[in-house]
């Protein structure tokens, strides 16, 4: 009789490090976590140590494979953001996260705006699709630009610039590549080709070669090397799968295939969405985004942060939100703490907290947060959703552990929520990835695989008495949100419009970070 293999599936998000072991069956056997620290150096900046999220995953591999002999190894990330490294895998500058607006927030350089809009004219659209432009803020693009002409002696040292998973795994491996939908995501990608465009490359101040080798999720990418085992305790040796971003394992670990389902993610940021189709599942492509929100499970972990005296933090204030009632007693909360990004980008948006008065507490302040974020999903996939009508809408990611924000987001979205037994629906996509590329019964078996590990735990209805208190509240919501939109726009310089970015066309639109 064969051994039960074990596989190890690593998730790097804007905020946090996990890492978990699955057995063959998908059942979750042991996970580790770790808060990794983003900085704000400047009101419209979000960086982080790529250091700090190496030495976590060494943390959680340690603690999570503790007892298991792990036989393979996948990764996910956030996306959108890229890292310097060396040769060697030394880091040369900070990572510039997907929020960071500094390259938007900068007077736009005329000739270099008129370079990019020509550029981004001769770049071919792929047959039947129309060109998709990005917001600066939004782009690997601007942010390196704006990064490699501050710090021209640190990128002459750069070798690789690689996307988040990707530097973790060049860590564990030696070996650097990504895969193509992350390939997609940075904006350095041609659409039309699938490979690094070197004029985009140009336009940055780097050289194309610069950019990793693409391969696809399911490429065995490297193995263990015997430096990284002795920091993660893995054995030397161990196939490492090229992986994906966060958004495909999240939709592959929840079993998002339209139209029967679609996945409403909550971490530090918020989504909506799905595979295209079941076809499209198998194949890990068309991982559509109907909208993204830049603030949900961070403006919880702001709020905590500022409230203090809380042994859970973020959870513990998510529980506290029991306390009061639907409507918050008349707060209204905006959740556009880092600005706004998707089909309607708004990087100049500021989150705000309406309608306090002395009497206020804690518990009001922590609802008028949760059903904010649940009200602006629904402003930006309401339509989306109405018009796919996906017979089902699962929770993934940290925000499906609160009680309290499920119950406000099923009554807000007017929809039923399936809770599957994996809430982290990354780390079980990492895990599918990882036990189909080095599964001997063939590639061909994902989408079984995938029907078989993704289970329904429960469901949290849309309680009808519920549904019917957040109409108003709902349409409150709007009108406050309709005011400070108006606030944005007559605050926002000239130079503060975002300009276009070439070649970025990731498919189905923005994902989470």
């Amino acid at each position: 009789m064969p051994k039960p293999r074990r596989l190890l599936a690593v998730d790097q998000g804007s905020s946090g490090t996990k890492a978990a072991v699955f057995d063959d069956s998908g059942r979750l056997l042991r996970m580790a976590a770790r808060r990794t620290p983003v900085s704000h150096p400047d009101v419209v900046a979000a960086e982080a140590d790529p250091e700090g999220w190496w030495r976590a995953l060494a943390e959680c591999v340690r603690e999570a494979a503790q007892g298991h002999h792990v036989d393979a190894v996948a990764l996910c990330g956030f996306m959108h953001t890229l890292v310097p490294v060396a040769e060697d895998g030394t880091v040369t500058g900070p990572a510039l996260l997907w929020p960071d607006q500094r390259p938007a927030s900068a007077p736009a350089d005329g000739l270099a705006a008129s370079a990019l809009d020509g550029l981004a004219a001769s770049v071919p659209a792929p047959a039947g699709r129309t060109a998709v432009a990005a917001p600066a803020y939004g782009s690997c693009v601007e942010r390196i630009r704006w990064w490699a002409a501050r710090s021209p002696e640190a990128v002459a040292r750069t070798r690789w610039f690689l996307p988040v998973k990707d530097f973790l795994r060049l860590r564990l491996t030696g070996t650097a590549a990504t895969d193509r939908y992350e390939a997609a995501g940075t904006g350095f990608a041609d659409p039309a080709t699938g490979t690094w465009s070197p004029r985009v490359a140009a336009y940055a101040g780097i050289e194309p070669d610069r950019l990793p080798p693409i391969r696809e999720p399911l490429d065995i990418a490297g193995e263990v090397t015997p430096r990284a085992a002795a920091l993660t305790g893995l054995t030397p040796g161990t196939p490492v799968a090229a992986g994906t971003g966060d958004w495909m394992a999240t939709l592959l670990g929840s079993g998002a295939v339209l139209p029967g389902r679609a996945c409403l993610y909550l971490g530090t940021a918020g989504a909506v969405g799905g595979f295209a189709s079941p076809d499209a599942a198998a194949r890990l492509t068309e991982p559509l985004c109907f909208a993204a929100a830049t603030s949900t499970g961070s403006a919880l972990d702001w709020a905590a942060g500022l409230l203090g005296g809380l042994g859970g933090a973020a959870g513990a204030l998510a529980e506290a939100a029991g306390d009061a009632p639907p409507g918050a007693r008349g707060v209204v909360f905006l959740p556009h703490l880092m600005g706004e990004r998707g089909d309607a980008p708004r990087p100049s948006a500021r989150g705000s907290v309406f309608g306090l008065t002395l009497a206020h507490t804690r518990a009001d302040l922590a609802r008028a947060v949760l059903e904010g974020t649940a009200m602006w999903l629904r402003a930006i996939a309401g339509a989306e959703l109405a018009r796919r009508a996906p017979a089902e809408l699962v929770a993934a990611g940290g925000g499906a552990r609160s009680e309290v924000w499920l119950r406000v987001l099923a009554a807000v979205l007017e929809r039923d929520l399936l809770v599957p037994e994996t809430t982290e629906a990354g780390l079980l996509g990492g895990a599918l990835i990882a036990a189909t590329a080095t599964g001997s019964e063939g590639r061909d078996t994902l989408a079984a695989r995938r029907d078989r590990w993704v289970r329904t735990a429960r469901t949290v209805p849309a309680a009808p008495d519920l549904v019917k208190t957040y109409r108003p509240l709902y349409d409150e919501f709007l009108r406050v949100e309709a005011l400070a939109a108006e606030a944005d726009a007559a605050r926002r310089e000239p130079h503060q419009s975002p300009r276009p970015t070439p070649d970025v066309d990731v498919t189905g639109g923005p994902a989470p970070g």
